[in-house]
């Protein structure tokens, strides 16, 4: 009996600890908001920090409007640059599946980089979020 006891709280625990590791996954990665639509948001998400230069770093955008729905049917242009130094084109993309804007980023040098977002909606004027990402650091 009492090891059966012992068996249900181990197995309780357990299931406990797996149902709480998504969390504890994402708190490892980065997470910046803005203000845009006036009153809504949009959240910048990378799956990793730090950010590592040539890495294959996935990232989701969530668009949130002034009333608090998700927004589905907008057109992102992205951009990733260095401010203190002239960079070749870096356009990711980030169609729309599973409830955000979604795509992988590579950064190609250490440093300070910007995260660039302009929003295309129809009927709506054009929204643009600047991210400062600080430090991106060797692989």
């Amino acid at each position: 009996m009492k090891t059966d006891i012992l068996r249900r709280v181990r197995t309780i625990l357990l299931c406990m600890v797996l149902l709480a590791l998504p969390a504890i996954v994402h708190a490892d990665g980065l997470r910046l908001q803005k203000s845009v639509f006036g009153s809504g948001k949009i959240v910048l998400s990378f799956a990793q920090e730090p950010l590592k230069t040539m890495t294959e770093t996935p990232f989701s955008i969530e668009l949130i409007g002034p009333s608090g729905k998700t927004i589905t049917d907008a057109k992102l242009m992205i951009s990733l640059d260095m401010p203190a130094m002239s960079m070749p084109p870096n356009h990711p993309k980030a169609p729309y599946e599973d409830n955000a804007y979604r795509g992988v980023a590579i950064f190609t040098m250490a440093g300070a980089w910007q995260f660039t977002i302009n929003i295309q909606r129809p009927g709506y004027d054009q929204e643009q979020a600047v991210f400062d990402l600080e430090k991106v650091v060797m692989k």
